[in-house]
């Protein structure tokens, strides 16, 4: 489940009365089912929810996105949820379980930082060698996250 609280004033405990459960409901493991990872980012008055669909070893293993007006949902499924894919063309597997940085001192660039299956050791099995890599993310002027393009 995706689930978000208010916290209490000691900043540690949760208010249990603002439990929400906010998994994004329905979509299948093609588009946008929620499985793990949930990450939460603020940007010019817009939450953007972002998960992990399916399972690393999957060749299927992406992250997709929505977006709310409040930090406990409901969250809006975006029309193209998919922004993070594996290329096998570029040799890019299980890119999925992010984070997202905005960069100091700049207006509006933000880096994805997200977890891969290392190439060297695919024959391993699915998933148990990984590597830290980043990359840019980038808006369109309505808001929508485009698609990242995974180094290779």
């Amino acid at each position: 489940y995706m689930a978000g609280a208010e916290l209490n004033d000691d900043m540690m405990s949760v208010k249990e009365e603002t439990i929400t459960v906010m998994t994004p409901k329905g979509g299948t493991l093609e588009t946008y089912a929620f499985r793990e990872a949930p990450y939460v980012f603020f940007r010019k008055g817009v939450y953007y929810f972002l998960w992990s669909v399916d399972d690393t070893g999957s060749p299927n293993y992406h992250v997709a996105y929505g977006t709310s007006d409040s930090p406990l949902g409901p969250i809006q499924v975006a029309k193209e949820p998919i922004i993070l894919i594996q290329s096998p063309k570029e040799e890019v597997y299980g890119p999925a379980h992010c984070s997202v940085l905005q960069i100091p001192n700049k207006k509006d660039r933000w880096i994805i930082v997200y977890h891969r299956i290392n190439k060297e050791y695919l024959k391993h099995g699915p998933g148990w060698h990984r590597e830290v890599c980043m990359d840019w993310m980038e808006f369109n002027e309505d808001g929508t996250i485009r698609q990242v393009v995974p180094t290779p």
